[in-house]
Parts: structure tokens; C-alpha cells; sequence
């Protein structure tokens, strides 16, 4: 059944990532199928109700990715002009929504140590034009959603979550897609639920839900009838389907993640100049992603060039968004600007982690790392 990341990785007998994907799963999916729902329907439905009951909104609006989630998340709230605080260290998706909403995106530099933005730095980013923060929870731990809450309502702005990688993540005790007036997760086959492509949008305001609603049917409020210029974002019920046999066991999937991650830090922690990743006492991280650090650019290329010659896949999460050549020549940006998040760029590496990972696997990646790290 998980044959999606080694068909994607060739070479690669242990992938960077692997959907879990059960007979149940499958039968789930087909039985969709069989009944000739391929279109947004009933099992949707149903996902959504499911979705934000487990999440904690009122309500939840299935999407066919987490680009599109955020796009009409901030569609939604009338932002069409001005500027939203972002973080460059994440992948292109989350400036690139702002980017296509006539927005300007704001950068603000990250935490060296969770990787996600910083809320200290961010009300120095707060101009006239600013119209909301969209804070990312790097690799599935939650930024610091208490503090840049009160950052936003202090300058009446709105929070978005980009909420991607972090389903079941919690924050304090409160679970990510809580805290912002709109957030956005992702259900790509590497996250820890997916549907194959999709997405979710979720809040507790009726009029944000009635308009993501509308404007994912192309702006039609009721059929052939259009009051707003909207997209087809939907999501088809073969995949809602799957995205709610895999809601059933989404805990001890991040129960599983966790341990995988824990045989990680253990081992990791002792060879000199690799930093596991850090996760703060309040957070409960979901490992979407496991990055370390490594001393250098120079070290990294060697750890990843050396997996690889042992069929390891590994990645780079993420290069610095404000130096992609299209953010360079849009908006101006150097090398420079972001010193946290481009010195992260050039030493961090991504580790396969899938739920169905077994510790011999662990343990060949850890003894690579450790042959170039004497």
C-alpha cells in the first residue's frame, strides 16, 4: 500500500517519507468509488463535521490542498491589498498566496531554535498596511501562538495558521487551528494524515465558513448563482473518504512519530555537532518533519551525499523563501536580510521518519551521520 514515496524516490530503499495507508483505508476510498460519489458530496461532508470536532472550530471546509486553504482563508477576510507578516523559512506555498492576492508578503525572521518566526521581531515588521500574521508550525511544533495573538490584537490583525504540518499538534494544551481566526492544514501523502492531495480549512466564525464555502464553488452561493469570483478548490469524496478512515487513528499515529523521534534524540544526542531538533516543555510536537542541524553547509552536503550513497533519502527543509530568484527579482531581497533563517537553510537536513519506520532503519541512518561526524 505505500509504495508512493519509493516510486517518487527511485533509488531510495528508505524514503524520507511514506503514507500509512491500511486495507481499511483502501476498501474506504473504493467503496467511495463504487458508489459513483467522485465528485464533493456526502463523505465530505462528513470529514468536515469529523475534522473540526476532533480539531475543536465549529466548522471545517474540505479544500483539494493546504495552498488553497490559505488562499481562501485570506480571500475570506477581504484581503485583496496590503501587507501580511510571514516567516521565510517555510516552503514557497505560504508567501506564495499572499503573493497571488495582490498582497505584499512581510518576513519576519525565525526562532533558532523551534525554526518557527519570531515574536519578538515581529512588531517592528507592523506597518499601516499590514492586514493579518501568518505564522507556520515548522515540521508540526506550534509557534508561539499565545504571544502572537496578543501582538495581533493589540494592532487589530488578524491570525491565520498555517497549519499544514500540524494536525494534533498542541500548543499549551490547545490544539493548532485553534488559535487564529482562520487556519489552513495540509493532507499531502507526507503529512501525517492524508487524503492524496487536500487540505482543511477550519474556524468557528459562520460568516468566514459561509464565504469559504462559496468561494470554493467558484463563488457560487447557490448553484448558477455567482456573487463572488471564487475557484474550484474542491475536495472529491474518494479522498474525503480516506482522509476519515485515517482520522480514526490519527493519535497513535503521532504517538508513533513521537517514538520514532525519541529513538532519534536518544542517539543523536550523542554525537558531537548535530543538533536534534528542540521542542519546547508546552508543545506537543507531531513530527511531520524530523530536521537537525548540522555544524555547516559543508557538513550537511556530506552527511546528505553519504545517505544517499546508502539508498537513505533525505531533505532540505526549507531554502529560504526571500532568496527563491522570483522573491529576489519581485521584492528586492539579499542575502542578508534574514540571518536566522538563511544560516538554518544551509545546515539543516531532514531524516526520514513514516510511521511505519523500524529502529534497524534508525539505527543505519544514525551510524552514517556518525561515520562523517568523528
Amino acid at each position: 500500500m505505500n509504495n508512493f514515496y519509493k516510486i517518487l524516490s527511485g533509488k531510495f530503499h528508505i524514503p524520507s517519507a511514506e503514507p500509512n495507508i491500511t486495507e481499511d483505508d483502501a476498501k474506504a476510498a473504493y467503496n467511495a468509488i463504487k458508489e459513483g460519489r467522485l465528485s464533493s458530496g456526502s463523505y465530505v461532508k462528513k470529514f468536515e463535521q469529523e475534522f473540526a470536532n476532533y480539531i475543536g472550530t465549529k466548522f471545517a471546509i474540505a479544500v483539494n490542498s493546504a495552498t488553497s486553504g490559505l488562499q481562501l482563508s485570506l480571500a475570506s477576510l477581504g484581503i485583496y491589498d496590503g501587507e501580511v507578516i510571514t516567516t521565510p523559512f517555510t516552503y514557497a506555498a505560504t508567501s506564495n498566496v499572499i503573493v497571488h492576492q495582490n498582497a505584499k508578503p512581510v518576513f519576519v525572521d525565525v526562532d533558532k531554535t523551534t525554526y518557527n518566526i519570531d515574536p519578538d521581531k515581529i512588531e517592528k515588521a507592523i506597518t499601516k498596511k499590514t492586514r493579518a500574521i501568518m505564522p507556520i508550525h515548522y515540521g508540526g511544533q506550534c509557534s508561539e501562538m499565545e504571544e502572537i495573538s496578543e501582538i495581533a490584537s493589540k494592532h487589530n490583525l488578524f491570525v491565520i495558521e498555517d497549519a499544514a504540518p500540524a494536525i494534533g499538534a498542541t500548543h499549551k494544551q490547545r490544539k493548532a487551528g485553534t488559535f487564529g481566526i482562520i487556519s489552513a492544514f495540509s493532507f499531502f501523502p507526507d503529512k501525517n494524515l492524508t487524503t492524496g492531495e487536500g487540505g482543511m480549512v477550519v474556524t468557528s466564525d459562520p460568516e468566514l465558513a459561509d464565504k469559504c464555502e462559496e468561494l470554493r464553488k467558484n463563488g457560487a452561493s447557490s448553484r448558477y448563482h455567482h456573487t463572488s469570483i471564487g475557484w474550484n478548490f474542491k475536495m472529491p469524496d474518494p479522498n474525503a473518504a480516506l482522509g476519515l478512515s485515517q482520522l480514526k487513528r490519527i493519535e497513535s499515529i503521532i504517538a508513533t512519530k513521537n517514538k520514532i523521534a525519541k529513538y532519534y534524540q536518544v542517539s543523536l544526542e550523542k554525537i558531537n555537532e548535530i543538533q536534534p531538533p528542540i521542542v519546547k516543555e508546552y508543545n506537543l510536537h507531531t513530527f511531520m518533519l524530523y530536521s537537525i542541524l548540522t555544524k555547516d553547509l559543508k557538513q550537511r552536503e556530506e552527511i546528505k551525499n553519504a545517505l544517499a550513497d546508502k539508498g537513505i533519502e533525505s531533505r532540505i527543509n526549507f531554502p529560504s523563501v526571500h532568496l527563491q530568484p522570483i522573491y529576489k527579482q519581485m521584492f528586492g531581497f539579499q542575502s542578508g536580510s534574514f540571518p536566522i533563517s538563511e544560516n538554518l537553510s544551509e545546515r539543516i537536513l531532514g531524516l526520514p521518519i513514516f510511521f511505519s519506520m523500524k529502529e534497524e532503519q534508525q539505527d543505519q541512518i544514525v551510524n552514517v551521520i556518525r561515520e562523517i561526524v568523528k
